[in-house]
């Protein structure tokens, strides 16, 4: 019974396998590389709006969110970056100039979270076409 052929037949049939496994292990990597720049961006954030207690500059925060992640080679990230108070002991925000935790003042924290919508190179069966990542990141400045 002659072989002629045969490997490039399962080459043939092998092949599309292949390449749809190389895709997903390369969006795999990608999924997990935007997760770590979203994290970063949102860190970023958070530590330059560290820098001055007193500044309530959101913007500029959300500015360093973006360029930390667009440094890294992702674009599209978008941020949001706030300031509130809250008692230590507590989970609940409060009011910064008027509150009292137990005759405390109030620590005042910032918080930049970081949002990404990733697309995969090939649309999978079973996995959503948009796939959201977002990270936020809290810091106490007092």
């Amino acid at each position: 019974m002659p072989r002629r052929g045969s490997a490039i037949l399962e080459a043939g049939l092998l092949l599309p396998v292949l390449i749809l496994m190389t895709c997903g292990a390369m969006d795999f990597a990608r999924v997990f590389y935007a997760g770590i720049v979203v994290e970063s961006a949102a860190r970023a954030g958070v530590q330059y709006g560290s820098y001055d207690v007193g500044n309530d500059d959101s913007g500029k925060m959300n500015d360093a969110a973006v360029s930390d992640s667009s440094g890294q080679g992702l674009t599209g990230v978008t941020a949001s970056s706030r300031h509130f108070c809250s008692c230590v002991n507590g989970t609940t925000e409060v009011d910064c100039s008027t509150a009292s935790c137990s005759g405390a003042l109030p620590s005042g924290y910032v918080e930049t979270t970081a949002a990404y919508t990733f697309n995969p190179i090939v649309p999978y069966p079973g996995v959503p076409r948009n796939i959201a990542i977002s990270s936020t990141a809290k810091f106490r400045l007092q």
